[in-house]
């Protein structure tokens, strides 16, 4: 029991280091992007008709917890790269499907959350070590937010939905990005250890083999 505590503490504290590159342009990074990005689009197309159901499409209650599991790790593992393919793709394809009145302006939307994240994690990380839970979860209020407001917008020029409306809109889905960051922290964790994001100290290693 004495072990316990430490070790769960350490759990939620800071994250394993990894390489960050705020634009990445090798294939690894593309393919492994688009990869994310057809994740994404796939498990969007349910949440935004969830979504569609339970409030007409305006207020992304469900999709504001799922896209934090992905699109966050994207832009602070792949920088720029990883923010614009992963934010991108669902909507090609949400416009294709015509999944919902929204899908026009979620070109912006998406980028107004992942771009932010990327910068974000580019000012904030440290070349030694990850980042901290409370980073994570600020990180993600401000790509929420960027995504609320730019939603907002949208919902104002496509939908014509009233300003209070909309204010009441960006309030909602805040709690619901805190929520996702936590479940985000806990993704990219994994993702770290289980070695799909190079490392600094691999990527020193490969240096000096050169």
């Amino acid at each position: 029991m004495a072990t316990a505590t430490p070790m769960a503490a350490k759990r939620w504290t800071t994250l394993p280091n990894w390489k960050f590159r705020i634009l990445p342009r090798d294939t690894r990074t593309i393919i492994t992007c688009v990869f994310l990005g057809l994740t994404m689009a796939v498990v969007l197309q349910i949440t935004e008709r969830l979504d569609l159901a339970v409030t007409g499409g305006s207020v992304p209650i469900v999709s504001a917890v799922v896209v934090c599991a992905i699109w966050v790790p994207s832009a602070a593992f792949y920088g720029l790269t990883g923010a614009l393919i992963t934010a991108w793709i669902n909507p090609i394809i949400s416009n294709l499907t015509a999944s919902q009145p929204m899908a026009p302006f979620l070109f912006l939307t998406n980028a107004a959350h992942t771009v932010p994240v990327a910068l974000l994690v580019w000012l904030m990380k440290s070349r030694d070590k990850g980042l901290k839970l409370w980073q994570i979860v600020l990180i993600g209020q401000i790509g929420g937010l960027g995504d609320a407001l730019m939603f907002g917008v949208g919902n104002r020029l496509i939908l014509h939905l009233p300003w209070g409306f909309i204010t009441g809109q960006v309030l909602v889905v805040q709690p619901c990005y805190l929520a996702g960051s936590f479940i985000t922290y806990g993704i990219m964790r994994r993702l770290v250890n289980t070695g799909l994001v190079q490392k600094e100290r691999d990527a020193r290693t490969a240096a000096d083999a050169i």
